[in-house]
């Protein structure tokens, strides 16, 4: 998964935040220091799903769509 989700409220024409709940399985390598600070490396998105997109300025979700370009 390399694309990036774009989105637009046609409600107030926000384009720039949202609330976005989504669920996601991922595999990721956890380095711990001696010390036993973690450092996440390598992190690999496997599924994503996106449940809900909200607009922050008018909060609505029914209005909101995915931007291509």
């Amino acid at each position: 998964m390399s694309e990036v989700e774009r989105y637009r409220c046609w409600g107030c024409g926000n384009k720039t935040r949202f609330d976005v709940t989504d669920n996601v399985t991922r595999r990721r390598f956890h380095h711990y220091s001696l010390g036993g600070e973690l450092t996440v490396e390598n992190e690999e998105i496997i599924e994503r799903e996106v449940r809900k997109v909200v607009c922050r300025w008018c909060d609505r979700s029914d209005a909101i769509e995915e931007q291509t370009d």
